[in-house]
């Protein structure tokens, strides 16, 4: 092995060092930053209020019209769900609470949608 072959051996390893370490550096900011969150509920394809969901919030309700009547939303903290609505599966009520953002509760016979907006986090990462 010449001189030239380790120098450019040892290049190549740096290279693929400070690679790494900026792929690191880059993932732990992109996760580390506190987005906000918040939900938005509308009805018949109209926004009907926006919520802002702060861990520290209190527990509220309230009506919201869709197309068979009145639903009714709560949110506790930085969560929200469909407490009650005129639907006849209840599909909507089944699912539950939701606080993460990309997650949605859609009624579709009321026509009513309550989707959780912010900073989606990372689904997957290939290596």
């Amino acid at each position: 092995m010449t001189r030239a072959d380790r120098y450019l051996a040892a290049g190549i390893l740096l290279i693929a060092i400070l690679s790494v370490a900026l792929f690191y550096y880059r993932s732990s900011l992109s996760s580390g930053k506190a987005a906000s969150v918040g939900a938005v509920i509308s009805a018949q394809g109209k926004i009907v209020r926006k919520i802002d969901l702060s861990p520290g919030g209190g527990k509220t309700t309230f009506l919201v019209s869709g197309r068979l009547g009145p639903a009714t939303v709560e949110v506790e903290g930085k969560r929200v769900r469909m407490v009650d609505a005129p639907c006849p599966e209840r599909i909507c009520i089944k699912q539950g609470w939701i606080e993460n953002p990309g997650e949605s509760i859609v009624c579709v016979p009321g026509e009513t949608v309550i989707h959780v907006e912010g900073a989606a986090p990372v689904d997957a990462v290939t290596r």
